[in-house]
């Protein structure tokens, strides 16, 4: 069973409904909300009555866009979706995810972020997710004077755990936020030890509410650890943001958070959460659980055609898999049934 095949299972044992969808939309609907993307073009085309479509990049917008307001749901998919990868040429990749769409819930934000650390176990034993809250990177930028394009540069350097370069904004703004952003940024992120840290650098009740929030939803993932530097765009997220990463791969395989913004911003009254998993950057996971044969059926150039079909019935028939094969052909299998 291929990694999407065990997610899938995964999500719909948990009560997620599978989410079909066609290959394309329109493209005012991806360009409208580019920044929430991941970068790279989009492969357009201009459909018979005018419209410019283009081949989807990403199936969250797809399924905001046609979800119902004011209704809960909770959609899982594993969808291909069309790309320009590191060397600019475009591709077709497989993703797999979930979305929970409804009314603001912690209990249903942990689940994600729960099956967000299950999803990891799946692709590897080796693995670590690590989880931040936008409202906490918020109030970090309002405590350090931080706004306007340098409050961006500041995230964007958090961002990359460039501690120096961080520190560099907030004392041009002058303020010196060492004790804060060092505090934040070398944080132990086992939950314990990142939270009396955090508590230790509190200014007040909301920081604190903050902190208890995100420990709540940490401690619900086996696993997951504080990050402070997992950032996304505030335009379209809201409180939790997670990563996820596995061993021998450099890039997040995972990534998601609450994204209540973005529904604002598309017309809708709901929350929302969910992330989504990135097959593309994990080497030849197609073939990595290929199903083992269980009988071949070796054939010749004078093996009757009708006695290969009628032995290859019966074992589909009695539920086993089967597979034939010319003479002199080594294949690895449980029986071998030779018919020439």
């Amino acid at each position: 069973m291929m990694i999407s095949d065990k997610l899938t299972s995964l999500y719909r044992r948990c009560g997620y409904e599978r989410y079909k969808m066609g290959k394309f939309e329109e493209y005012g609907l991806y360009s409208e909300h580019r920044s929430f993307l991941p970068p790279g073009g989009m492969i357009t085309f201009t459909d018979t009555d005018g419209r410019l479509m283009a081949l989807k990049p990403d199936v969250t917008l797809s399924i905001v866009r046609n979800s119902r307001d004011g209704v809960s749901a909770k959609y899982c998919y594993s969808e291909s979706v069309f790309r320009a990868g590191d060397d600019g040429r475009f591709a077709e990749v497989q993703q797999t995810g979930l979305e929970y769409l409804g009314e603001p819930d912690p209990v249903c934000v942990a689940e994600v972020l729960m099956l967000a650390g299950l999803s990891l176990d799946v692709i590897s034993g080796e693995n670590a997710l690590g989880v931040s809250h936008l409202g906490l990177l918020s109030m970090t930028a309002d405590r350090l004077g931080v706004q306007g394009e340098d409050r961006e540069k500041l995230l964007y350097r958090i961002g990359h755990r460039n501690a120096h370069g961080a520190l560099e904004i907030c004392r041009a703004a002058g303020y010196d936020g060492e004790r804060l952003l060092l505090g934040l940024l070398d944080a132990d992120p086992s939950p314990d030890e990142a939270e009396k840290t955090l508590y230790a650098l509190s200014d007040g009740r909301a920081w604190d509410e903050v902190v208890k929030t995100l420990f709540s939803a940490i401690r619900s993932a086996r696993g997951a650890g504080f990050d402070f530097s997992v950032v996304a765009d505030a335009g379209y997220y809201n409180g939790i943001v997670f990563r996820g990463y596995v061993e021998g791969v450099p890039k997040a395989v995972l990534s998601g958070g609450e994204y209540g913004n973005l529904m604002k911003k598309m017309g809708k009254n709901n929350s929302a959460a969910g992330f989504a998993v990135y097959l593309d950057r994990l080497p030849e996971y197609e073939d990595e659980d290929e199903e083992k044969i269980g009988q071949t059926v070796i054939y010749g150039d004078k093996t009757d055609p009708v006695k290969v079909a009628e032995k290859m019935r019966r074992v589909l028939e009695e539920g086993g898999s089967v597979r034939a094969v010319r003479e002199n052909v080594d294949q690895a299998c449980k029986k071998t049934v030779d018919l020439r």
